[in-house]
């Protein structure tokens, strides 16, 4: 996870002991092309039925990046918590990720909407304020029973 970090720019570098601990604590989906890794996803979902999934990190490495990969992991990640709605924070100046999350509510017959920072912890987002994030929100349609 380390190197994919690395290769991931800007996305922090962790060290492996917040690898281990995110891996333990978190859904961690892991994107390979051709038998190498080229992106991850970290996400989990809140305490209660009623929260919300959150996405803390998607992640592609450049020389994959315009090949579905974010998608594919976002899709993923909600299949795991098919009932639950998903919210997730790009910093405001990620144009790339802001389209991504359209494209991918859409994909899933979702809206997607602007909510206030203050509305989730910053660690269920695994952000720290004052970054330039913001929140968006992605309310998912019932399922049938």
């Amino acid at each position: 996870m380390k190197d994919l970090q690395v290769a991931c720019s800007p996305i922090s570098v962790q060290s492996v002991r917040e690898n281990v601990s995110a891996i333990i604590e978190r859904l961690v989906l892991l994107a390979e092309i051709d038998g190498i890794h080229v992106g991850f996803c970290v996400s989990s979902p809140g305490p209660h039925d009623a929260d919300p999934m959150f996405i803390q990190v998607v992640a592609v490495a450049p020389d994959a990046q315009r090949r579905g990969v974010g998608l594919a992991l976002l899709t993923a990640a909600a299949k795991r918590e098919p009932r639950r709605d998903i919210v997730l924070a790009t910093q405001n100046d990620n144009i790339a990720a802001q389209s991504l999350n359209e494209q991918f509510a859409k994909s899933i017959g979702a809206s997607i909407r602007k909510v206030s920072l203050g509305t989730y912890r910053d660690c269920d987002f695994g952000i720290q304020r004052g970054m330039g994030y913001r929140a968006w929100a992605i309310q998912r349609q019932p399922l049938e029973p």
